[in-house]
């Protein structure tokens, strides 16, 4: 069988399950899995946005340069310097944060991947958590284009 973790916010007594993002939950499956990056997200610690950012002001599709092959070279040149002067200005705003996303939630935070053979007994106390793996899977999907690293919310987890 082996071990079972689950991510774990001790000062927030919050918890991330394996199982409700749609993956599996030994150590090696979290390293290895299309769930464990989640924690770039949960762990993220700015005030201010930059490209590539979850909280980047400008779409994706907005950073994208499409340029004609009949268009002239000044007007190619423009449209490139265009987006470079956009993506220039957006980098470093604040961010107002709504307090709400689970983005950048954990950062600063005591958290651990707890296993279920630990002795210390925490996992048994996870029930009382409060799981957020739900909004997790919706913020990384949110974040996320690449369709294959998507995630899969399980509501009929046992854990829900």
């Amino acid at each position: 069988m082996g071990q079972y973790f689950k991510a774990v916010n001790l000062d927030k007594r919050e918890v991330v399950c394996p199982w409700c993002l749609g993956g599996v939950a030994k150590l090696w499956e979290w390293a290895a899995g299309r769930h464990g990056p989640v924690f770039t997200l949960l762990l993220r610690k700015s005030s201010a946005t930059g490209g590539g950012d979850y909280f980047d002001p400008i779409p994706s599709s907005e950073r994208e340069i499409r340029i004609d092959p009949t268009t002239d070279e000044k007007q190619t040149a423009s449209a490139v310097l265009g987006a470079i002067m956009l993506s220039v200005a957006a980098e470093g705003q604040p961010i107002a944060e709504d307090g709400k996303s689970v983005v950048g939630r954990w950062a600063g935070d005591r958290v651990a991947l707890v296993g279920d053979y630990d002795r210390s007994r925490l996992w048994d106390e996870l029930p009382r958590y409060r799981n957020i793996s739900k909004e997790l899977v919706e913020a990384w999907n949110d974040f996320i284009e690449i369709d294959d690293m998507k995630l899969t919310f399980n509501p009929n987890c046992n854990c829900q």
